[in-house]
Order: C-alpha cells, then structure tokens, then sequence
C-alpha cells in the first residue's frame, strides 16, 4: 500500500528554490549533509531592487534573494545612492525631506451623565438610587 503524501510546508518549498541560486559545489555539500531549510534560508538576504529608503514596497516582484556577501556589496552602493539622492534633493528649493503627518487623535467621548438616566419612553429623568 502506498503511503500518502504528506503536504510539503512553506519554509521547505523556499529553501528548497533558494538553494536553486546556490554554487552548484555548495548546493551539492549542502544536500549530502542534509542541511536544514533554516540553514539554507539563512545564507540568503532579499535586495530590494526599488530601494526601500523610496519608499520601494516589500513585495515579492520587488525583492531579490542574493546570497549575503553580494548583498552587503550592493547595499553599500545603495547606501552612497541614497545619500546622493538625500544630499541633492535638500539642496533644491521645495524638495526637502518629506515630513510626514501625524496620526490624528480619536476623539474622546465625555461619557454619560451618570446622575441621570433615560426612560423607555426617551423621557431624561433622575436616576433612582
């Protein structure tokens, strides 16, 4: 009888299309050793390629998993990037920072007149004590 197929979990499915970006000699070492999918997960770090600090979103089609060291090098490109673009942008008349607005306050309520009460009727009367 054949066993039944067990549902594959999500952290199992993305290390195992991660280690797909891997050095073929890594990718080999890793599955003789029986790494576990945390190890393989954890030698990647997602590049957004519309930079986060412009308001780039975090979503799948704008992230690249790139293994940690060729991310640390592009990341210390991006940071000069957006320095520059911070720099230029303060220098221009109107396009300074954005500031961004503060949330509002919900407006609070001054509660219910506890000395008086309502009848059925919608008559205010004293409240009975």
């Amino acid at each position: 009888m054949k066993r039944k197929r067990k549902h594959i979990p999500l952290r199992e499915q993305l290390a195992a299309a991660l280690s797909m970006l891997l050095p073929q000699g890594v990718r080999d070492l890793m599955r003789t050793a029986r790494f576990s999918a945390s190890a393989v997960i954890r030698e990647f770090e997602m590049h957004h390629n519309i930079l986060h600090a412009h308001d780039g979103p975090d979503r799948w089609w704008n992230l690249t998993p790139m293994l940690k060291p060729e991310h640390r090098e592009t990341a210390r490109r991006d940071t000069s990037i957006v320095a520059k673009v911070k720099r230029i942008t303060a220098k221009l008349p109107g396009m300074g920072p954005r500031k961004r607005k503060r949330p509002r306050r919900k407006l609070r309520s001054r509660g219910f007149d506890k000395s008086r009460s309502r009848k059925f009727s919608g008559q205010v009367v004293p409240r009975d004590r």
